[in-house]
């Protein structure tokens, strides 16, 4: 009986080595060519083609990074939070605010192949306002990329919504009220 145990956990001891790693949001990476300038939170990328890859995750944020055709140098990394609009129909992964034509497109939402819910990126307040202004959109926003600030939909009347706040809001509890004597 022993030996038949034995046998088995050497099998799957051995299976398990020769086994694929799990894939999951740590390896997911993109390219995006492009033939005119294009923005991502902090950093404006001129024509060409670049990797964007998802640095890490939870399930209300993000970290990409925006890295040269090679890999080679990261140019950029940008905070996101869950896209659960409807993906785009004609499969694209990438998904562009609307703006003037003579100024680089921002980027809004990146959409892994395969995925049904997207990163949308969060952009440095001040540059929130006027994309979601010229894009008459909301634009996710912070202060900063510090995993403790809130993250906030500026709308285009420059209105800022709370999206996520990971620090919990403490309100003053109300004191509870004496029971009125029971007359027996």
């Amino acid at each position: 009986m022993h030996f038949i145990s034995a046998v088995l956990f050497v099998a799957m001891t051995l299976s398990s080595a020769v086994q694929e790693p799990y894939t999951s949001g740590w390896n997911k990476k993109s390219t995006l060519t492009t033939e005119k300038a294009v923005e991502f939170p902090g950093i404006v990328l001129e024509p060409g083609t670049y990797v964007i890859r998802q640095k890490e995750s939870t399930e209300n944020r993000a970290l990409i990074e925006i890295c040269n055709q090679n890999e080679s140098q990261i140019l950029g990394t940008a905070q996101a939070v869950p896209d659960h609009e409807l993906r785009p129909d004609d499969n694209s992964e990438f998904m562009f605010f609307e703006g003037p034509h003579d100024k680089p497109q921002a980027v809004r939402a990146w959409f892994f192949s395969g995925d049904l819910v997207g990163w949308e990126f969060v952009y440095p307040k001040p540059r929130a306002k006027e994309i979601a202004k010229a894009a008459e959109t909301h634009v996710m926003a912070s202060n900063s990329f510090n995993k403790d600030d809130v993250i906030v939909a500026v709308t285009p009347n420059g209105k800022e919504v709370v999206i996520d706040n990971p620090r919990p809001i403490q309100t003053a509890r109300q004191k509870p009220k004496p029971r009125a004597a029971q007359a027996r």
